[in-house]
């Protein structure tokens, strides 16, 4: 089978590698669709700096944005069968330890990220992806695979507006236009949320937060965000906000629209030490700071919302591009800048 490594930094390739054989407890799927991440593009470029050791080891098989079908099953699976229409969580979890026996999964003690970071489980920009079937979800008959493949960025935006609470009361402020922040303000929608304010500097993006069920859509370019988030809360600020963008600038910012006891979620990374953080806007205020990277069992739940056809992520989809052109595919998240939100690999 076909796959494609960061195998260097700055240097990818295709190269040909044997199809997997499952064990008792894995399934093999056929890869349709796999989402350009911009970490994998850092991965591919040899920029991304986590620290702490979260380093990528090469050479990295990426891709953890799928979606595809099983084609062979481990003798011990019982709950997916040939033929069904999968998608995964994105890191691996032994389901043993004490963390995964308290049930913080995202925690396990051997726990491997996606084709990312660290001893990374091999990534999904490949023909043939094998996993644990602890690990998969089955997607319903009505939901196409590629959206289906949309879900992992927009369930990391989830996770973090999942744990900050919220209702048909809440307010929320998401800056940035990525599909991390876009993707989650849509899920949040899909279950109830109040008043969103969507702030960007890409008037495409714009466009498309407003057809995610964005209420307001603010161009940075053009307005003042503080200004406008007052207006739009009689002047009380939101009671949540999700900064996505990574950048420092923005952060102080984020913290001042937040209204006392409000939330700010981060799912984002700054890849850098931060100076001049006015850390004392939440914490005279009572704020909370949510971190957010992902975790494992938000599949099912976004896919529920899709079959029940209150969610649909596919105004998210901009670029998409065969395997066979995958390094253009990478290049257009950076070309493609100013109206890409998702760009898609194709394999089917």
């Amino acid at each position: 089978m076909k796959v494609l490594l960061a195998y260097a930094p700055g240097e990818l390739r295709v190269v040909d590698m044997p199809v997997p054989k499952p064990g008792p407890k894995d399934i093999l799927c056929k890869v349709a669709h796999c989402g350009v991440c911009a970490t994998d593009v850092a991965i591919m470029k040899g920029t991304l700096n986590l620290g702490d050791g979260n380093d990528p080891i090469y050479p990295v098989r990426v891709g953890h944005e799928w979606s595809g079908r099983v084609v062979e099953v481990g003798e011990q699976t019982w709950r997916i069968k040939v033929g069904d229409a999968v998608v995964s969580d994105t890191g691996y979890f032994c389901g043993e330890c004490e963390r995964c026996k308290r049930g913080e999964y995202q925690a396990c003690l051997n726990g491997r990220p996606l084709g990312t970071i660290g001893h990374c489980w091999p990534g999904a920009f490949a023909e043939y992806m094998l996993i644990p079937e602890r690990m998969a979800y089955k997607v319903p008959d009505s939901v196409p695979l590629d959206m289906a493949a949309l879900i992992e960025p927009a369930s990391i935006g989830f996770y973090g507006l999942e744990r900050a609470g919220f209702s048909p009361e809440s307010t929320l402020l998401v800056i940035g236009t990525g599909p991390i922040s876009l993707g989650g303000m849509a899920c949040a929608k899909a279950l109830g949320i109040g008043k969103t304010i969507v702030g960007g500097r890409k008037a495409a993006k714009l466009e498309i937060a407003q057809k995610l069920g964005a209420d307001v859509a603010v161009n940075m370019t053009k307005e003042n965000l503080w200004e406008e988030v007052m207006r739009c809360t009689g002047g009380m600020g939101v009671d949540i906000v999700m900064d996505s963008t990574g950048a420092p600038e923005i952060l102080n910012d984020a913290m001042r629209v937040l209204r006392p006891s409000g939330t700010l979620v981060i799912p984002a990374f700054y890849e850098q030490e931060l100076n001049a953080v006015k850390l004392d806007r939440l914490i005279v205020k009572n704020c909370t700071l949510i971190g957010a990277a992902g975790t494992p069992n938000i599949c099912g739940k976004l896919l529920c919302l899709m079959a029940d056809n209150k969610l649909d992520l596919m105004p998210m989809l901009t670029d998409r591009f065969p395997f066979s052109q995958v390094e253009d595919a990478f290049d257009a998240v950076t070309s493609r800048n100013e109206r890409r939100v998702k760009v898609m690999v194709d394999f089917q």
